[in-house]
């Protein structure tokens, strides 16, 4: 089997630009498609979550436009990146999926079920939360600060930790580990992309107050008839853990699983055993 650490980088076009992307895994009906988080690329993803979820299943991960190995700008709406992914599954001759969005990726998925609900077969939502509504908290401000600071530079490991990981010994411990996998990818003749910066960055911080301050992206929640996993760590300070129960019930078919322990990453912290408990989920 094809691993995250080694599968090949093939470009498409999408409106006249290049976008990157890597498909692997065990063939499947329906591949599962990742939508990344606030300034994520492919070379930042967890080997160890995709290779145990690749095992029984195809994935497809890929650089949105302006992003990692991809040419042009990044859009500055949530809309504008949920249309850029389904063009490129077009491009790929995907006409339905299983689609996964971590923390901005989970606006961009929720996005996808509200738009685009013909393509979708279940969503998982994870680290994320609606458009501004009832029961609806936004994180505070010293976190959006952290998030957002020196947008010109990578986020170093301690920044990660602050934000994806819980203060606790063994979550940190965890976190460290999953710092040390994101690098694992080395292929020769292929630079590594990392973390956003510059204008690409602020474009993304920009189509994340839009879509979190736009009061109808709460009301569609309703719209979503796809079955739905919402997923979260007990104490996420960049999209808080009470915004996750609003997911569950404001969406029709929602189901939600919260990780001790855990905060924002808790998918990266446990990624052998959220694999297993996201096959349950899309194989029932």
């Amino acid at each position: 089997m094809t691993i995250l650490q080694t599968a090949v980088t093939n470009f498409v076009s999408v409106d006249g630009l290049k976008l990157a992307y890597r498909r692997f895994g065990e063939r499947s009906s329906l591949p599962l498609v990742y939508v990344n988080h606030l300034r994520g690329s492919m070379d930042t993803l967890d080997p160890l979550l995709f290779n145990s979820i690749a095992r029984s299943r195809e994935i497809i991960v890929y650089d949105s436009i302006g992003i990692g190995h991809s040419e042009g700008s990044v859009p500055e709406s949530i809309s504008e990146m949920a249309s850029v992914l389904v063009k490129l599954l077009a491009a790929l001759g995907v006409s339905k999926a299983d689609f996964i969005g971590f923390s901005m990726g989970g606006a961009v998925v929720q996005t996808i079920g509200f738009d685009y609900p013909q393509i979708v077969n279940k969503l998982i939502l994870a680290g994320t939360q609606s458009g501004i509504g009832e029961g609806v908290a936004l994180p505070p401000r010293e976190v959006l600060e952290s998030a957002g600071a020196n947008n010109n530079q990578p986020p170093t490991e301690d920044d990660m930790m602050n934000l994806f990981f819980y203060p606790s010994e063994t979550s940190l411990a965890l976190g460290h580990a999953w710092y040390q996998r994101i690098h694992e990818r080395k292929v020769e003749g292929e630079g590594r992309k990392g973390y956003l910066v510059g204008a690409g960055a602020q474009s993304q911080l920009a189509a994340i107050f839009k879509f979190a301050t736009d009061t109808c992206n709460f009301d569609r929640l309703a719209d979503i008839k796809a079955p739905v996993l919402v997923t979260n760590g007990h104490t996420d300070i960049m999209s808080p853990t009470a915004n996750s129960f609003v997911l569950q019930q404001r969406i029709a078919n929602a189901q939600l699983h919260l990780y001790p322990d855990a905060g924002h990453g808790h998918l990266f912290q446990v990624p052998e055993l959220y694999a297993k408990q996201l096959e349950l989920f899309l194989s029932n």
